[in-house]
This record gives structure tokens, C-alpha cells and sequence, in this order.
């Protein structure tokens, strides 16, 4: 019996356009060349697995040169209403994926200045060692 509990909606058009609307950074996908809502039911570590799901998309897109962005929900009810899921469903996040505007080339900036110029901590500040 397949217990996979999500599915994925590819938005387009006015649906692309409503989605924008209910979440936190609506440029980011109102200006994506593909937007995809990942959406849940059921119980257990659902929002995990759609995150899996999520970073798995994300990674494959990155290796064919394509950029992306996860979107949080600003809006649950409107992304509903645009979604038409089930009362048992709900969105997890909206990918969008779009070519990067300008090329990267990682090897530009040293890693602390990746660091430095993302606003991220440092990997001492965020990671511990017990023994």
C-alpha cells in the first residue's frame, strides 16, 4: 500500500499569481520560472519528509545550473483556497526555481567571506563538540 503523504502542485498562471500573494516573499515566486507547492496529509514526520523532498528538488536543480527558494506560508488560508486541498492537507512550502540573473562562480570569495556576505554564523558558532 503506498503511504506516501505528499503530493506536489505545479503553479502556473493565475494560480502562480494568487500563490505569490500568500507567501512571506511574493518577488520570489512571481518572477519564478517554476513554482512548486509540496503539500502534506496524514501523521508522523510528514514535514520532514516533504523537506526531503524539498532539498532533493532543490540539489537536482542546482546541479543543471537552475537557483531556488524555498517560501514560507505568510498566508495558510489564501495558499488554501488557491490550492483547493483537502481539510486533512496542508502546504508545507513553495519552491521556486528560476536561472540565477547572474553567474556564480564559488570560487570568487573565500568561504568566510560566503559566510560573512550570507549573514551566517560562523561553523564554530553553530556547531559543538561533546564528547
Amino acid at each position: 500500500r503506498n503511504r506516501q503523504a505528499r503530493r506536489f502542485i505545479v503553479l502556473r498562471n493565475e494560480a502562480l499569481a494568487r500563490a505569490a500573494e500568500a507567501v512571506w516573499s511574493p518577488e520570489n515566486v512571481r518572477g519564478a520560472a517554476l513554482a512548486v507547492a509540496i503539500v502534506v496529509r496524514g501523521k508522523g514526520p510528514t514535514g520532514f519528509d516533504a523537506g526531503r523532498a524539498a532539498q532533493n528538488m532543490m540539489l537536482a536543480a542546482w546541479g543543471d545550473g537552475i537557483g531556488s527558494c524555498p517560501n514560507g506560508i505568510a498566508d495558510p488560508e489564501a495558499l488554501a483556497a488557491v490550492l483547493d486541498h483537502d481539510d486533512d492537507e496542508q502546504v508545507v512550502t513553495v519552491l521556486s526555481f528560476g536561472y540565477p540573473a547572474r553567474p556564480v562562480d564559488p570560487e570568487s570569495r573565500t568561504p568566510d567571506a560566503w559566510i560573512e556576505r550570507a549573514d551566517r554564523l560562523a561553523f564554530d558558532d553553530v556547531v559543538e563538540l561533546r564528547s
